[in-house]
């Protein structure tokens, strides 16, 4: 029973990681950067934690060796790529915006 709580808690670790991620990329798009999404910024939360999972699965194996050896021990307790998860909210989140024609965002 131990082991499958164990196991439960590390899962919701590593959703909360890329729900993290997602929400880092996008404060940084939406604010730092000072673009307009579709949605601001619960537009660009959405994007981002879809596009760190989508980057997560996706560029895990191009990406494991750099991670485990910088973050070794978020890869081998929770499974997540935090640096493929970067990139994949990223490049969503950028795709997105020059959907949006790269607006800068309007200051009201």
């Amino acid at each position: 029973m131990g082991e499958e709580i164990r196991k439960f808690l590390m899962n919701m670790l590593a959703i909360g990681l890329y729900i993290g991620l997602g929400a880092l990329v996008a404060w940084i798009f939406y604010s730092v950067k000072n673009r307009d999404l579709l949605g601001g910024f619960i537009g660009a939360l959405v994007i981002g934690v879809i596009g760190a999972l989508i980057g997560g699965f996706v560029l895990d194996r191009l990406l494991l060796d750099i991670t485990i050896r910088i973050l070794r021990f978020l890869v081998y307790d929770t499974g997540v790529n935090l640096i493929a998860g970067f990139i994949g909210g990223f490049v969503a989140l950028y795709i997105m915006n020059k959907l949006n024609h790269d607006k800068a965002r309007k200051k009201y």
